[in-house]
């Protein structure tokens, strides 16, 4: 057995102790200080995504008011949009109104084809319905069919219209025809 003064204990207590401060010095407080700065930083990360979620949560009642307004602002308008089952039943709706206003004006509608808009993002819902007409009337019907046209009660939009005489030899006391290019379209509400 190897017995030890007191001062190469106190030695080698002062080394051992010195190993064990610069093994802790330089390996566990790195370690340590790294660990301690990526929690902070995921806790900050962590406590500013509760933020947007608590910010969009208190948002989300008034979204909801603001779509059943919206919503209820959309319904009020219900006789100002072409209705239908489909694209093409509001298409047809239109083709109808047109002639109906072209009969009250007293304009002949010689050809009538209808177009749908459903290309689009959110088209499918509200497409636009489109109806190209050739007819045939006196400046009288003309007026009286743009003014039905425009007046309502469905919101619908003139988006080309071209005005000829139909005969250019005619006598003098005749009322002049007109041959009458238009194109109409309204927005369609798909139930």
């Amino acid at each position: 057995m190897f017995m030890l003064g007191m001062r190469d204990r106190r030695a080698l207590t002062v080394g051992i102790a010195t190993m064990g401060g610069l093994v802790i010095g330089l390996r566990v407080l790195p370690s340590w200080w790294r660990w301690r700065t990526d929690t902070r930083s995921a806790a900050a990360d962590t406590i500013a995504q509760e933020r947007r979620v608590s910010a969009i949560v208190a948002g989300f009642s008034q979204s909801l008011d603001s779509l059943g307004s919206r919503m209820g602002r959309l319904k009020s308008m219900g006789p100002a949009f072409l209705t239908g089952s489909t694209p093409a039943e509001a298409s047809a709706m239109l083709a109808a109104i047109v002639g109906d206003i072209a009969r009250s004006s007293l304009v002949r509608l010689d050809a009538i084809a209808t177009h749908i808009d459903t290309v689009g993002p959110g088209k499918l819902d509200m497409p636009r319905v489109r109806v190209e007409a050739q007819a045939t009337g006196d400046i009288a019907g003309l007026a009286a069919l743009l003014q039905g046209l425009e007046k309502g009660p469905t919101l619908l939009e003139i988006q080309r219209l071209s005005v000829h005489p139909a005969a250019v030899d005619g006598p003098a006391n005749q009322i002049e025809s007109l041959s009458i290019r238009f194109t109409v379209e309204g927005l369609a509400l798909i139930r």
